[in-house]
């Protein structure tokens, strides 16, 4: 698993290239197909301006990449964490694409993070960060394009804020509930999600 700065002084999008390119290698796998495996689809990054509670307005550095959607719609989660990068979102968009094929799954893969310590933040804070990051990447995520999940630091609540919000920017989206999982079980999610993972 990517574990990002903590436990390797590595560059997490670099180890996973070459771990990808090492197995491509020994199972004798075309280099073109490598090269369309290593290569996200779409990298996205935005900053988020949330009215912090003092009144003062702070800007958090937030990313999507669509990695791949051979299979089907990108699928994957949200982390929020100090240390989250483009690197690190880059390499675990590339593992969800493999993790849904290899699990025979019609999703392809993606992944996203905010760089945030969210235990420092006021739940209105929370609140405008994860409408923020929706209104932020509304037109690229939804139920047949890119559907995120909750991952770090992400849960149940910051998914109802989420949907909600895409509700509001996508009025007349009939399927909409179906945009994010993840979701408290009173906007659609499922028995089990918490213990799930």
């Amino acid at each position: 698993m990517i574990s990002g700065k903590g436990l390797s002084s590595a560059n997490p999008f670099e180890s996973t290239l070459k771990t990808i390119e090492d197995a491509g290698r020994l199972a004798g796998i075309d280099k073109k197909i490598l090269e369309k495996i290593e290569k996200p689809d779409r990298v996205l990054e935005a900053d988020i301006p949330v009215k912090m509670d003092s009144g003062v307005v702070e800007n958090f550095h937030a990313y999507r990449v669509q990695h791949n959607n051979a299979r089907g719609p990108y699928k994957g989660g949200i982390r929020y964490h100090p240390a989250v990068d483009i690197d690190e979102v880059k390499a675990l968009a590339l593992w969800m694409s493999i993790k849904t094929a290899v699990a025979g799954i019609p999703y392809g893969g993606g992944k996203g993070g905010v760089v945030v310590d969210p235990k420092r933040l006021s739940e209105k804070e929370l609140e405008q960060l994860s409408r923020g990051y929706v209104r932020a990447f509304s037109k690229h995520i939804g139920p047949e394009k890119d559907i995120p999940a909750p991952d770090v630091y992400t849960n149940a609540q910051i998914m109802g804020w989420m949907v909600d919000e895409y509700r509001k920017q996508t009025v007349g989206d009939e399927k909409y509930l179906a945009a994010f999982t993840g979701k408290p079980i009173e906007n659609g999610g499922s028995v089990g999600r918490e213990t799930s993972t």
